[in-house]
């Protein structure tokens, strides 16, 4: 499974798929058609489905473009919202494009219907993919437009249980403000410091590269990532566990809710 990294708009990340043998190919996020068949040509790939996060014009808008220049492609989703759709997706549901598998995980809080998907291959060296969108990213998550904190939390801690090797492939590229964010909340964390540190000393570049780490080069930052767990749960947090109650939520969520509130409610906490 090769993954191309496409940096679009102003931070945005749309991604195609492509499935090495049959050379099918699977889009996430289209923000720019044109951007993308233009590296559907180059690789060669037959694009045949699309994969869209949420409903947001940043992660949405190319599909109507994209479904008129493509005709009968699929535009699949979770959101009714979401432009051009052809079939919504309910939480659970798995599907396949050549030897890849897709597990749809539904991951409220950014947006109602927002959408993460689990990628795989059987018999693969390739680690699995996650495509988040703005549910997680690099140190942070997405603002909860949509729905509450304790939505956002749980989602995060389905995504939690997911392999520990999973290579994660968000919406945005936020990774420098959320970092310096985790620093402000825990300056003596020898991880971010580190990772803040990597993060200021690599530009970001070009397209990407396999999911297995073979081929470059890749989108600096924010793409490819190991998924490590979640710091809410983290024992240094009970002083702000002991606010959950003021909330009205579980203590994980209460710890969401104050690193957004602290945060500014950007797209990071």
């Amino acid at each position: 499974m090769k993954v191309k990294v496409i940096p679009v708009l102003e931070d945005n990340y749309m991604y195609l798929v492509i499935e090495e043998i049959t050379r099918e190919a699977v889009a996430v996020d289209v923000a720019v058609p044109k951007r993308l068949l233009e590296i559907v040509g180059r690789e060669g790939v037959s694009l045949t489905a699309v994969l869209t996060t949420h409903h947001h014009w940043d992660h949405a808008r190319g599909n109507p473009e994209l479904a008129r220049l493509r005709p009968g492609l699929a535009v699949l989703g979770a959101d009714e919202r979401i432009f051009s759709l052809t079939r919504r997706l309910a939480h659970g549901e798995e599907l396949r494009f050549g030897a890849i598998h897709v597990r749809c995980l539904l991951t409220p809080g950014h947006t109602s219907g927002h959408m993460s998907y689990f990628l795989w291959e059987d018999d693969c060296p390739d680690p699995p993919a996650l495509f988040s969108g703005d549910a997680l990213s690099v140190a942070g998550c997405g603002s909860c437009l949509e729905g509450s904190a304790q939505q956002m939390y749980q989602s995060l801690a389905e995504l939690d249980t997911l392999p520990p090797e999973t290579k994660v492939f968000c919406g945005h590229e936020h990774t420098l403000s959320n970092l310096e964010f985790a620093q402000k909340v825990e300056p003596c964390n020898d991880h971010v410091r580190a990772k803040l540190s990597w993060a200021k000393a690599r530009p970001l570049s070009g397209l990407g590269k396999r999911v297995g780490g073979t081929e470059g080069p890749m989108v600096t930052r924010a793409c490819g990532h190991s998924r490590r767990g979640m710091r809410m749960t983290c024992p240094q947090y009970r002083r702000l566990w002991a606010r959950s109650r003021e909330y009205g939520c579980r203590p994980g969520a209460s710890v969401t809710w104050t690193l957004r509130k602290a945060s500014g409610d950007r797209v990071l906490g």
